[in-house]
């Protein structure tokens, strides 16, 4: 789609889990879009991984002007609505996206999965579901807790995957 002075940055809900789909199918009817994107760990079946994860799950930014095919969205797969308040889309401000844009767009190091300060809950062995505080993550990737022992804090270090987030 060529850009023109019209053109207006939009919100789009997708159906559950349809975002990648409605991703696609826009981009093949030639739509301009945006959907940022970070890096993250996380553990997935007691592994640590990094993956892609969208920044706002569910909602794409579509590039429109008022000559665009509108009713072409509301059949696209994947694709639920456009975000409207009192009946009328809403235009997404050209500041904000850019903004987006500019910090999504570096190469960034995956989020961390956990980082000192963060309550989380141990997941296995003997201190299995005890809350309590990360401390600090070594080099090696292990994560040291602070546990309440015998009226003594000690510091004790985990695998990420026996550790899941508190709360």
């Amino acid at each position: 789609m060529s850009a023109s002075s019209l053109m207006n940055w939009y919100l789009l809900q997708c159906k559950p889990n349809q975002q990648k789909r409605a991703e696609e199918h826009l981009i093949n009817q030639g739509f301009e879009i945006y959907s940022p994107e970070i890096r993250a760990e996380r553990i997935i079946r007691r592994q640590r991984i990094v993956r892609t994860e969208a920044v706002f799950p569910g909602y794409v930014f579509i590039q429109l002007n008022p000559n665009s095919n509108w009713r072409a969205l509301h059949a696209t797969r994947g694709v639920s609505r456009l975000v409207s308040f009192n009946g009328s889309p809403h235009i997404v401000p050209d500041d904000l996206v850019m903004g987006l844009q500019q910090q999504y767009s570096v190469e960034q190091a995956p989020m961390a999965l956990f980082k000192a300060g963060d309550c989380v809950q141990i997941t296995e062995g003997c201190f299995k579901n005890i809350d309590t505080i990360v401390k600090a993550v070594t080099s090696d990737e292990r994560i040291i807790v602070l546990l309440n022992i015998l009226h003594s804090e000690q510091m004790i270090a985990f695998p990420a995957g026996q550790l899941s987030k508190a709360g």
